[in-house]
């Protein structure tokens, strides 16, 4: 157990200076005096017991409504998938969800990092693909938010009323109407909401070479 708590307390020191070898390039450039060194042997841990520990605190931080708490939840998550990454260098799962908690944390580079070296190890892994697809949807640059989420969609992502209504969102932003009608009915039948169905109906009646709309949305 002492040995767990002291590998808890190396992970947090690596996320306060997050130097978690994630970012080699700039890891190279650090003076020496600067470098946070902690030499740890993870091969005694229990990944299983720490995958459990961290889906739990990951699963808390997205339905838990207290800051604090959620905070909290979260550092616990990204700590714990850190060690994971550290057991084993080619967990996908770890890398994914470290990207996803960075991005939640609004740390752009490491999120990227992280999901950069998930698609390294499996490329079409759809959880990473759907994460990567959210931070670029997050950021409105909605070419790669779609190339992402098209991997996922076409590996199996659940595809549930809010993935569809992205997909909509974003080829209405892109001016392709008509698969943005398209996802609209799928977003529609799966949750009738009024302004999903306006959205609709305003596409059924446009002439879109030669509507208004579609020349301002190309703008």
């Amino acid at each position: 157990m002492m040995i767990y708590k002291n590998i808890i307390v190396s992970a947090l020191l690596f996320s306060i200076f997050t130097t978690f070898t994630l970012l080699p390039s700039k890891a190279s450039e650090t003076n020496n005096e600067n470098t946070v060194s902690v030499d740890v042997n993870y091969s005694a841990l229990n990944s299983n017991n720490i995958r459990q520990e961290a889906q739990k605190d990951f699963h808390m931080y997205f339905n838990t409504s207290e800051s604090l708490q959620k905070e909290k939840y979260l550092n616990s998550a990204m700590q714990k998938y850190y060690i994971l990454t550290q057991i084993n260098p080619s967990d996908t799962d770890a890398y994914i969800k470290l990207g996803k908690i960075y991005d939640e944390k609004n740390i752009s580079e490491l999120a990227k990092n992280c999901f950069y070296k998930a698609l390294n190890i499996s490329k079409e892994a759809a959880l990473a693909n759907l994460y990567f697809g959210d931070y670029y949807y997050k950021r409105n640059d909605y070419k790669k938010a779609l190339y992402y989420y098209k991997i996922a969609y076409n590996n199996g992502i659940s595809k549930t009323y809010d993935f569809n209504l992205k997909l909509a969102t974003i080829y209405e932003k892109l001016a392709d109407l008509s698969n943005a009608k398209k996802f609209y009915e799928i977003s529609y039948n799966m949750k009738a909401d009024n302004k999903v169905g306006e959205k609709i109906q305003l596409l059924n009646e446009l002439n879109y070479d030669k509507s208004d709309y579609y020349h301002n949305i190309r703008e």
